[in-house]
């Protein structure tokens, strides 16, 4: 009787161990199928994720391949303007090169042409200077050819000479002495005739010395000052 108890103890044992152990099996199969759901449901999750991110990714894409085409073509259109400006700049330039060249090169030419206008105008004078120092050589040298041919009394007196001469015969005393000598000694007769021309002034002034004298005398005889004073007079010419 015991032993059946026993049995049935046992056997009542296991029924409740298999009755938790069939809910443990319960509870894990549900949990199995929680994890399940989570797991699918994290699945989804993150193919929606990916699914956004990979949108998101290709709207930046997109976003980024059309700044950069904006970016692109805003630098080719300031490209363009920039070369329009530096072709103008450069055209402008070339034009205000070539107007400056044009202007330089008119002055060059004026000049030239005034140059060559001058080189002619000093031809031109140094032609006339070379012919008229040919007439002068000429002249000379025909002048000196006469003279050369003129004998030793008739050659031509020098004006340095004649001023010389003169003005020593125009010395008081002395000049009237010299005018003699030089009317008769020398063997040149321009120069004698030249001496002898003063000394016709030296008489020619002589007698309208005493002709002065000689009516003076006769108008006041009676005045001996008057008289010594003339004398005075024509002593200290050299008479």
């Amino acid at each position: 009787m015991s032993d059946n108890n026993e049995v049935e103890k046992k056997t009542q044992e296991a029924a409740e161990a298999a009755e938790a152990a069939k809910k443990a099996a319960e509870e894990a199969e549900a949990k199995i199928k929680e994890a399940e759901a989570a797991k699918k449901a994290a699945e989804k999750e993150a193919k929606e994720a990916a699914k956004q991110a990979e949108k998101e990714a290709e709207a930046a894409k997109k976003a980024a391949a059309k700044e950069a085409e904006d970016a692109k073509k805003a630098a080719e259109k300031e490209a363009k303007d920039a070369e329009k400006a530096a072709k103008k700049a450069a055209e402008e330039e070339a034009a205000a090169a070539a107007a400056t060249a044009a202007v330089a090169a008119k002055a060059a030419e004026d000049q030239a042409k005034k140059a060559e206008a001058e080189a002619k105008k000093a031809q031109a004078q140094a032609a006339r200077a070379e012919k008229k120092a040919a007439k002068q050589r000429e002249k000379r040298d025909r002048i000196q050819a006469l003279k050369d041919q003129c004998p030793p009394e008739y050659k031509p007196v020098s004006t340095s000479k004649y001023f010389w001469c003169g003005l020593l015969s125009f010395i008081p005393g002395l000049g009237l002495i010299l005018t003699i000598l030089f009317s008769f000694i020398p063997r040149n007769r321009n120069f004698k005739s030249f001496e002898r021309a003063i000394l016709v002034y030296y008489i020619i002034g002589l007698i309208l010395c005493l002709i002065a004298l000689i009516v003076l005398f006769a108008i006041m005889p009676a005045n001996p000052d008057i008289a010594a004073g003339i004398t005075e007079v024509i002593s200290a010419f050299g008479f």
